[in-house]
């Protein structure tokens, strides 16, 4: 890679480090101005909403940026307000800090309407190259008239967004066959495959001891299939007695899972959302099994994008327990690092918890083993190569 001073790196809350990419950007780049907003309420901090500055991987520097809080339900007519200002935002304090930071190398985003920002900026002389992560598709046909629209306003942002970059990546072939099929991008062109890395550690991995603790990490709403645990969880605690639930991350169904708890056997820690990464690995690193349960509709945006809380299972050597969503399932099922179960099915679900507990070495070994593969300092390269 290039030797580039710095980036700019605009991502929404809470995956700005997904798979470690901000902490890649940070060691890689001599000035990293990172950009993170809020979609969903995963937090109700004032200042979620935040451009943090680092200088040779520390931090110096953080800027509140305005964040219009709506209500859960409000959240999608409003998008487009929103919108605007993170606009507004990104292209006010990159032109007020242009003295101090600029030139401002590479601009990079994984989000179709920030690449586009993104690509007006370069063609203003503002930053030098536009790089865009490919890490979504929202699919238009959702059952909400509300949803769909947004849904459909993104993607004329999404299909050229790519084509204007000056390096598109994508983090899944799915995304790219997609977008071929329906000829947003030629035919006979190539384009690269970077997945969500992981960062496995290099420790001794715990033995199976009671009470089984199970974990999900990540947004709280209800298409990642948390009503799957709670529908299930008289049959789990009849099975193996006490057994704890370890929910980490905020979002907008954590009230109604919070309510779903008081009535359940199941002895269930919320952590909310929780900012320091050492904090989450040492909640999971201590559980047996890590959830993923998404739930298979057409409209579920999963089904095109690649799991960064599977990754982060799989990094502390902690078998999964998912659906047959995304493309990456093929290769838990494959590699015995967890068990892919059919969502409408529940009798699976318990069976993949006992199948898990009983051989649960043989799963943890195989779930550190694959998290080899994806190491994140060997794989992020690609993403700035040739620029």
């Amino acid at each position: 890679m290039k030797k580039y001073k710095t980036i700019v790196y605009v991502n929404f809350a809470p995956y700005e480090n997904a798979g470690k990419i901000l902490d890649y950007l940070t060691s890689r780049f001599d000035t990293v101005l990172a950009f993170s907003f809020k979609f969903h309420s995963v937090t109700r901090h004032r200042y979620s909403d935040l451009l943090t500055v680092y200088t040779n991987g520390r931090k110096i520097k953080e800027y509140p940026l305005i964040h219009a809080p709506v209500l859960s339900t409000l959240t999608f007519f409003l998008l487009p307000l929103r919108s605007l200002l993170i606009c507004i935002q990104i292209i006010y304090y990159l032109l007020r800090l242009r003295s101090i930071y600029a030139p401002y190398h590479i601009y990079f985003t994984v989000n179709a309407f920030t690449a586009y920002i993104g690509n007006v900026l370069r063609s203003y002389g503002v930053v030098q190259k536009a790089i865009f992560w490919v890490w979504d598709y929202y699919p238009p046909n959702h059952k909400n008239h509300i949803v769909r629209m947004m849904r459909w306003i993104y993607w004329q942002f999404d299909k050229h967004a790519g084509l204007m970059a000056d390096k598109t990546v994508f983090l899944n072939d799915r995304l790219v066959t997609l977008r071929k099929d329906i000829h947003i991008l030629p035919q006979d062109k190539s384009y690269p495959i970077v997945p969500i890395g992981t960062d496995p550690v290099n420790y001794i991995l715990p033995k199976f001891r009671l009470p089984l603790k199970l974990v999900f990490f990540g947004v709280v709403k209800k298409s990642h299939g948390l009503d799957l645990v709670f529908d299930n969880d008289k049959e789990l605690c009849r099975l193996f007695g006490e057994t704890e639930l370890h929910v980490i991350g905020g979002g907008p169904d954590f009230t109604h899972y919070r309510k779903r708890a008081i009535h359940s056997p199941l002895k269930t820690h919320f952590y909310g959302y929780v900012k320091k990464e050492n904090t989450i690995r040492n909640i999971i690193s201590k559980c047996h099994i890590g959830l993923a349960p998404y739930v298979p509709e057409e409209s579920n945006v999963s089904y095109y994008s690649d799991p960064s809380k599977i990754k982060a299972y799989l990094s502390l050597g902690v078998p999964v327990i998912t659906t047959n969503v995304f493309t990456f399932s093929k290769k838990i099922s494959k590699s015995k690092s967890g068990v892919v179960i059919n969502f409408y099915h529940p009798i699976e679900y318990i069976s993949a918890v006992q199948t898990i507990v009983n051989n649960f070495s043989r799963y943890q070994k195989n779930a550190f083993s694959l998290s080899k593969q994806y190491l994140y300092t060997r794989i992020y390269p690609e993403l700035f190569s040739d620029v």
